[in-house]
């Protein structure tokens, strides 16, 4: 099992988040093509994403190599993200590559994005699960988070 160290990411992690938002479109297969809805939603969950306002955490393994990474986004459209349930409460995007799987990696990355939020000011964070995901909803239940009572695939985390 590896050991993973955590930092914040900065504007040279856009190109690494945007592989990351590939692999949770994806849901890990690297096999998959990318859609016209992926590239629409790479650009507000990337594009827009601004280090300073909305923040995230990359892990790495002992080697320094990239591992995965989580990150917030604040939005003020109420259009845009899939969990987006107002401007205070910041949705999170994950990811882990592929190798890392079945290591924690995706809780720590979670304990480490909760902590940030905290840190911003939020009360809650949100996050979209797909309905055909099972596994990412496992994963976020064993973490805490919970069914939002009105909008369908969207789960929340009190802070």
């Amino acid at each position: 099992m590896s050991h993973f160290a955590f930092r914040r990411a900065d504007e040279s992690d856009r190109t690494y988040l945007q592989r990351l938002n590939y692999l949770a479109d994806v849901f890990g297969d690297e096999t998959a093509e990318v859609g016209p809805n992926q590239v629409a939603d790479a650009a507000r969950y990337v594009g827009d994403w601004d280090p300073e306002r909305d923040g995230g955490v990359i892990a790495v393994d002992e080697w320094r190599v990239p591992a995965g990474g989580v990150w917030l986004r604040y939005w003020s459209d109420p259009a845009d993200g899939h969990a987006n349930l107002d401007p205070e409460t910041p949705e999170i995007a994950i990811a882990v590559e592929n190798r890392f799987a079945g290591q924690r990696l995706g809780a720590q990355l979670l304990e480490q994005v909760v902590e940030l939020a905290r840190e911003q000011g939020a009360k809650r964070v949100a996050l979209y699960v797909a309905p055909d995901n099972p596994r990412a909803r496992h994963r976020y239940e064993e973490f805490g988070f919970v069914d939002h009572p009105e909008i369908d695939d969207v789960m929340t985390f009190e802070l």
